[in-house]
C-alpha cells in the first residue's frame, strides 16, 4: 500500500509540473505576440478626390421685349380768354401731336397796363384709356384760381359729360397750366373763378 501511494504521488507531481510548464510556455507565447502586435505600424489609406475645374456656362442673353410706344398726347385747340371768369374752350384728339398755346392776348403788352390773365403754357391731358377703348367722347368744365405768380390752384370740376371718365385727366392737365397773371396798377394779382371747358374728341376720320 505504501509503495502504491508513493507511486501515485510521484505521477501526480510529474503531471502537475508538466501542466505548469505548459501553462508558462503559453503565457510567454501570448506576451510575445502582444508585444509584436503593439509594435506594428498602422497604415491608413485616404482617398482624395481630384478637384474639378469649374467651367462657366455661357448663357445666351435674354430676349428683351421692346416696350410699346404710348399713343402721342392729344392736340390742344384753345380759344383765347377774354377776361376773368370767362369760359375757355379746348378740344383734344388722342392721335394728334401736342402743341402749346402761347398768346399774350389783349392788354398783355408788358408795359404795366391793366390786363386779365393770359394763358402762356397749357399741357395736353392724357386721353383716358378706358374712354378711348370704348370710343367715348365728352367734355369737362373746371374752375380754378390763377395766382399772382401765374400758376394754377384750387382746381375743381363743375360739370362733366359723361361723368366719371375725363375729370381726373382734365384736373391733372389744368394744374400744370401757366398764365400771365392779371395786372392792376402795374402789379400782378390773383384772379379767382377762372373757368375752362376741356373737350375730349376721338379722331374718327
Amino acid at each position: 500500500m505504501t509503495l502504491r501511494f508513493v507511486s501515485c504521488a510521484l505521477i501526480a507531481a510529474v503531471i502537475a509540473f508538466g501542466l505548469t510548464y505548459v501553462m508558462q510556455a503559453l503565457i510567454k507565447s501570448d506576451s510575445l505576440e502582444l508585444v509584436d502586435a503593439s509594435g506594428g505600424k498602422v497604415i491608413d489609406f485616404v482617398r482624395l478626390k481630384r478637384e474639378n475645374r469649374v467651367q462657366p456656362k455661357k448663357r445666351p442673353p435674354p430676349n428683351r421685349i421692346k416696350p410699346m410706344r404710348e399713343p402721342p398726347p392729344p392736340q390742344t385747340a384753345l380759344a383765347p380768354q377774354t377776361g376773368p371768369g370767362k369760359m375757355e374752350l379746348a378740344s383734344f384728339s388722342p392721335d394728334l401731336s401736342a402743341d402749346l398755346d402761347i398768346n399774350l392776348g389783349p392788354g398783355g403788352d408788358g408795359q404795366g397796363n391793366d390786363s386779365d390773365p393770359v394763358p402762356l403754357v397749357r399741357v395736353n391731358p392724357q386721353y383716358p384709356a378706358r374712354a378711348m377703348q370704348r370710343g367715348i367722347e365728352g367734355w369737362v368744365q373746371l374752375r380754378f384760381t390763377v395766382t399772382a405768380a401765374g400758376t394754377v390752384r384750387d382746381v375743381s370740376v363743375e360739370e362733366a359729360d359723361p361723368p366719371n371718365y375725363f375729370e381726373q385727366a382734365a384736373v391733372n392737365a389744368v394744374r400744370k397750366y401757366k398764365y400771365k397773371p392779371s395786372v392792376v396798377n402795374g402789379k400782378p394779382i390773383a384772379t379767382e373763378d377762372v373757368r375752362v371747358i376741356l373737350q375730349f374728341n376721338l379722331n374718327r376720320g
